[in-house]
């Protein structure tokens, strides 16, 4: 038994280097790759970037480390074959067919990589922004390759294939506008209305409190729309991205303050105010 282990190590001494060679030189580019990865996320963590960005490069470098070691392995696993005397050729066709039904089976699940490597790539959205795709309206927590995690005002966490991401509404980008509608009565001195709602959009962009969040002086818009019973004004402001709801809920307390003061009264629905 031994006589022929030695022999068999002597006739195919060169091969079992080879081998040798091609598994430590595998083995070294795997770990190179990594410590690579690690050192980039060291820096990306060291340069304390925004959160949302610095979840995006994560993820981003995570799936592109993935992919480089699995070509590594692959690459050791074929030049291993070779050394050994075997035809990868049939081997590479049967992989390819094999690949090819893999892919048609497993349409959606690709989709929702690509889908996720082409959000990652453009920033469409970071962790911690509001968004809205289809009926989901939340804050992001979680951007992964095949998945978003959205969690809305009620607590629920919706998981959203990246690959279903078509339509996307990202308000927390650039600004937004906050709009606040009221309605008055028919019989409401309208010019008197207008110049008392431009008095206070002018105290809310004097306010310490709302300067932080305002882009810009509130505005009146006029007279939006009307129905039987009242005619509606809107004001509007142009604010800070995700500020909108704090801007407007100033604007319309301030808003009501000061028609209150002037005597001007909001119109009630009919069925109301017969209630």
């Amino acid at each position: 038994m031994v006589s022929e282990l030695q022999g068999f190590f002597s006739k195919n001494v060169t091969i079992i280097l080879q081998l040798l060679i091609i598994l430590v030189l595998a083995i070294i580019v795997v770990r190179l790759i990594n410590h690579t990865s690690k050192n980039i996320e060291r820096r990306i963590i060291d340069k304390r970037i925004d959160p949302g960005q610095q979840s995006r490069l994560k993820t981003l470098l995570r799936a592109g480390t993935g992919t480089l070691n699995v070509i590594a392995v692959v690459l050791a696993i074929l030049m291993g074959l070779l050394v050994v005397g075997i035809d990868i050729a049939p081997l590479l066709a049967s992989v390819g067919v094999a690949g090819l039904a893999l892919s048609l089976g497993a349409q959606t699940l690709i989709k929702d990589y690509i889908g996720g490597i082409i959000i990652l790539f453009e920033n469409q959205f970071n962790v911690g922004d509001d968004i809205e795709v289809g009926s989901v309206i939340g804050t992001v927590e979680h951007i992964e390759l095949r998945a978003t995690y959205v969690r809305d005002v009620q607590g629920r966490l919706f998981i959203i294939p990246n690959g279903e991401v078509r339509i996307l509404s990202n308000n927390s980008r650039d600004w937004r506008n906050a709009l606040v509608d009221l309605n008055l009565p028919f019989g409401t001195d309208f010019a008197r209305a207008i110049e008392t709602l431009q008095q206070a959009a002018q105290q809310a962009a004097e306010d310490e409190t709302l300067k932080p969040v305002l882009l810009d002086t509130p505005r009146i818009q006029g007279w939006t729309s009307m129905n039987d019973w009242s005619v509606q004004v809107r004001l509007s402001a142009k604010t800070v991205a995700g500020k909108q709801i704090v801007a407007a809920i100033a604007l319309r307390r301030l808003a009501l303050q000061a028609l209150n003061e002037a005597g001007i009264q909001l119109a009630v629905p009919p069925n109301v105010a017969r209630g």
